[in-house]
Formats: structure tokens, sequence, C-alpha cells
């Protein structure tokens, strides 16, 4: 490929040449009765230059790219987490040593600026952001609003502006998001009430010891992914086809906001496709895996649609019709 990509470089620099009354081979004027120097002909030895440079130059570029082996990645051992099962202790000198943010930063981002003073390997429970939020409630700094989808946002109430706390709408990697961030002033409240949220997070680490205790396992200390006959008639099934990530979404959208049951996965669906034998698991000639329908699958609502990646090549996604979602909904407390 690397020599008939030189031989097109080569052809482009000629026929431009020949369009501009030039020998490419001798660099010479050619003689005023030549070919080459009618209007007509060098403008269309003109245009097919430009049409190799621009349209045939860069796809053979980019399959030769494709072709080439790529660097083998070199993985590094998994770092061990560490144990957490002692309680949390911030000491005045450990919050000495606390560096507020001077732009406005968000309420993780300060819960994660606060963990980094533990000790490594002291075995003590970090903060998490609900800990802080728990407390900021209480102190009525922050009050829970439905967002999108449903979804609980905690976003501060006028005392908590009066204190510097910042409502804040983004788009963050495609998504519009509505969160709270910290100015300087609030920063300083959540630290003068860090106490309150270190009993907070001691409080979690009991309530996950007395699970352990009890016999419970899992990380969360939920139930494996089950609904009912009631819930899943709230399923808004779509004769459109739509991704195994969607069917997902919609399956978790059943769950009560204070339900005690793990959300399920878009991988754990597709997975008992292919174990029904309705997928099939195949790789590409780079070795990358991909999934298609078999004859059954076919025949039971998975379908393919043909679209464009980001790097503009073609690939064929699977999408699942409403016989296809039908068919999650007999057996969706079969699959976790």
């Amino acid at each position: 490929m690397p020599a008939e990509i030189r031989i097109i470089e080569r052809a482009e620099m000629y026929l431009r040449k020949l369009s501009c009354g030039v020998n490419p081979l001798t660099e010479e004027s050619l003689p005023e009765g030549d070919v080459c120097r009618q209007e007509r002909i060098s403008k269309c030895l003109s245009y097919v230059a430009d049409y190799l440079k621009q349209k045939v130059m860069p796809v053979m570029e980019r399959q030769e790219k494709a072709k080439a082996p790529k660097q083998v990645k070199v993985l590094k051992p998994r770092a061990v987490r560490e144990q957490t099962d002692k309680e949390l202790v911030l000491t005045p000198e450990m919050l000495s040593k606390f560096i507020f943010a001077e732009q406005p930063i968000s309420v993780s981002g300060f819960v994660r600026r606060l963990n980094s003073l533990i000790p490594l390997n002291s075995g003590m429970i970090p903060l998490v952001y609900a800990d802080v939020a728990e407390v900021l409630s209480r102190e009525g700094i922050l009050k829970k609003e439905e967002g999108e989808k449903g979804k609980d946002l905690n976003l501060p109430t006028p005392h908590g502006e009066e204190l510097g706390f910042v409502r804040v709408e983004a788009d963050i990697r495609g998504h519009h998001s509505v969160y709270t961030e910290c100015m300087e002033s609030a920063q300083k409240f959540i630290l003068d009430n860090i106490q309150k949220c270190v009993a907070q997070a001691n409080e979690r680490l009991a309530r996950r010891k007395e699970r352990a205790e009890s016999g419970e396992t899992g990380r969360s200390g939920k139930e494996k992914f089950h609904v009912t006959d009631d819930q899943l008639k709230n399923y808004p099934v779509d004769e459109a086809p739509v991704p195994v990530s969607e069917i997902a979404r919609r399956l978790n959208d059943l769950l009560p906001q204070d339900s005690n049951v793990e959300k399920i996965y878009f991988k754990t669906i597709r997975d008992w496709f292919v174990s029904q034998n309705y997928l099939e698991e195949k790789k590409n000639a780079l070795g990358k895996i991909f999934f298609v329908p078999t004859e059954s699958g076919s025949q039971n609502g998975i379908v393919t649609q043909s679209r464009v990646g980001k790097n503009g090549e073609n690939y064929d996604a699977v999408l699942y019709n409403g016989v296809a979602q039908k068919l999650v909904l007999d057996h969706v407390n079969e699959l976790a």
C-alpha cells in the first residue's frame, strides 16, 4: 500500500504540472500548441489532481493506518483497593492542611479534596458525596428537586445561596447537567461543619458492618434486579427498534426511587440474548468484538441498521423492535 500511495502522489504532481503547462520530467514549459496548454484540458487535469489529493489519497492513508499493527498496551498491575473498615477521624491538624479552591468547585470536588487529607493505608472510611449532601440538607442549605428522568438533585436553597452555594447548569460529555458548586465561603461552611459529615460517614460504616454480620451479601446490600407484573405493565414497548441500552434504561425506570433493588445493565440483557442463541459474537479483522443477530434472532425482532461512526466509517448497529423487547419482558426476572 505505501508504494501505491507514492504512485498516487506522483501522479497528482504530474497532473498538477501538466495543467500549468509544465513538463513534469524536465520542468520545461510545454510548447504553445501542446494539447495540455488548451484551457479545457488544463482544467480537467487540475480537477483530477484535486480529486486524487482530496478524495483518493485520504482513503488510502486511512486503510493503511487501519492495517498497521497496533502497539501492545502494557497492562499495569491492578492496584489493590485499601480495606476501609475503620471509622473516619479528621483531626484539627489534618484539616489545617486543607487548601480552599479559589474557583467554585462541585460538592464532589470538595469531598475529593477532603479525602486527600486521609493518610494512606490508614484503613479509615472516606467521605462520599451523600455524607456531605445529607448534612447540608439537614442544615437547610440544600434541598432535593426532581430533575430530568426523575433523578433527585441536591440544589441550594435561598439560605444556601447566601452562604455561597450556587446552582449550575452545564453540558457535560453531551449531557445536560444541573448541580451545586461551592464558592470559597461555602467551602468554609462545610469545613466548619465537617464533624457532622464525619459522623454521617461513620454511621454508614456501622450500617455496613451490621449488614455483614447479618449475612447480607453484595457490595450494595441490595437485592438482585427483579420487577413485578404490575411494574412491567408500565414498560413502554416501542415497535420502533431501539438499542439494548435503551431497554435497560426503561427497565430501571420501572423501579421506585427508594428501591432496594440493583439496576440492570445492558450487558446483562445482551449476554442473555447470546446465551439463548439470538445473538452471535464475532471478531473483525482487527480483533474487535461485535455482535450480529442469528437467524433465530432475526425472526424474533433483532435487526441491524447501517450507521456512520465518529471516524466516518460505516457500521451495523444492533437494535431490538417490539417483538424482541417483549421477549425480554417475558424473561426479565431470569436475566440477572
